[in-house]
């Protein structure tokens, strides 16, 4: 193959495929963009062959569906999955019309699937062949080769069980492809495994809080596979404090704020209601309620503050913009922030991430009663982040409205404001 050439058009793509007998397929692409646009290419190319028969069956399926998720009627891809039978699937679309995706490859009524290599983990697509057009992927940090594990998962959706003796995979000339790369990492062992074991302030005061001290909780994290993995890195058998270390930095900023007794190794009363709040940036919330700032929001307020800490700090949720009242809310939560990563920085832990504003301005209204159809408009977000947004902030409200005791009144809006932002076509 030359991987100099030039990409094939999606509709090539396909079509050659179709020649072959090799469809359904999958055919990866590297951002979401080149999927969508991947599905209107081939939708909307009229040498593609028609299959009256199947496009009834898919229009019933969508019918039928749609009785259920009646948010899937104004899909941007709606005519585009029915009329042609292809789809693109990927983060950023809603969860129910993925799983309207799921239930149309399922009964064998696409084509092609034009799919980001997140499809490949953990959603089983029952597809003849897979396409791969890169050697490389995007992720968070940009474009990086793709690992010998992404290309197993990617490979391992071809072929589809008791109607194919064998999958295919074929690989499509392109700027970025790279044969022999494929070739090597097709032979490659798997790639080592990554412990997410993490010392994180509730996971601190958790173990402290039931086991009694320090040492004890020391005794656990290294019987890890964290710990036993940067042994071996370390290639002998004594203790490696870098497991240990971060749980006594993060004791130490506990200890500052009153959340623990670092010499006497107790967790305080405070503590214990810290342990229970299953969120993200848990000191944040944590000084946030005992100063009162909760018991003064409204339900929309209170979700926007909630959005601000819950989503992802570097990803932008649109251009909507905040209410006044909602930009000086966030602009007291500043001095916490300011105030926790101080303590932070004094104690080696790496300081928490910036609020993130576009979130909580897309909250914000979207709890305040925003229809679904103008928020999407109007911040200009991909809909299945704003889904994703929404549905954590749901999540750490309900955690909140848990705090009956500590925090009665921050509780009872906070679970207010969890029934006001998880609603259709948030679930």
């Amino acid at each position: 193959m030359d991987a100099s050439r030039a990409e094939l058009p999606p509709s090539k793509i396909v079509s050659a495929l179709r020649g072959f007998n090799l469809l359904p397929a999958i055919v990866f692409l590297p951002t979401r963009r080149k999927c969508d646009e991947a599905a209107s290419e081939v939708a909307f190319d009229k040498s593609q062959q028609a299959d009256p028969q199947r496009q009834k069956q898919r229009q019933l399926i969508f019918d039928e569906f749609a009785l259920e998720f009646p948010e899937v009627l104004d899909h941007k891809h709606a005519k585009v999955i029915v009329r042609a039978g292809v789809a693109a699937h990927h983060a950023g679309h809603i969860p129910s019309w993925k799983l309207l995706i799921e239930r149309m490859m399922s009964a064998g009524l696409l084509n092609a699937l034009f799919a980001t290599s997140t499809v490949a983990a953990g959603v089983d697509f029952p597809a003849r062949t897979v396409v791969i057009v890169n050697a490389d992927t995007r992720g968070n940090d940009g474009w990086r080769p793709l690992t010998a594990s992404e290309l197993q998962q990617m490979t391992g959706r071809a072929g589809r069980r008791g109607r194919d003796n064998v999958g295919f995979a074929v690989l499509a000339p392109g700027q970025f492809q790279n044969p022999k790369r494929i070739a090597e990492l097709l032979k490659a062992p798997p790639d080592p495994l990554e412990s997410r074991f993490r010392a994180t302030y509730t996971s601190l005061l958790n173990l402290l809080d039931a086991f009694g001290s320090f040492e004890q909780v020391r005794e656990i994290a290294e019987r890890s596979f964290a710990f036993r993995d940067s042994r071996l890195a370390a290639g002998n058998s004594k203790p490696d404090n870098r497991i240990w270390q971060p749980f006594d930095d993060k004791a130490r900023v506990l200890a500052h704020f009153g959340y623990l007794d670092y010499g006497a190794e107790v967790v305080t009363e405070s503590g214990k209601w810290l342990a229970d709040l299953r969120i993200d940036r848990p000191l944040l919330v944590g000084e946030a309620l005992r100063q009162g700032m909760f018991d003064e929001l409204s339900i929309s307020h209170m979700s926007g503050l909630m959005a601000s800490v819950a989503s992802d700090a570097d990803r932008s949720y649109g251009e909507m913009r905040a209410s006044r009242r909602m930009v000086d809310i966030l602009a007291d939560f500043e001095d916490i922030v300011v105030n926790v990563s101080n303590a932070e920085w004094k104690n080696g832990v790496e300081p928490v991430e910036e609020i993130n504003y576009s979130a909580a301005a897309a909250a914000e209204r979207w709890t305040a009663g925003m229809e679904w159809d103008e928020l999407v408009d109007r911040t200009r977000a991909e809909e299945g982040d704003l889904v994703r947004l929404l549905s954590r902030t749901g999540e750490a409200l309900r955690q909140l409205a848990n705090l009956r005791e500590s925090s009665p009144i921050a509780a009872a809006t906070a679970f207010a404001a969890s029934e006001a932002i998880l609603r259709d076509p948030i679930r």
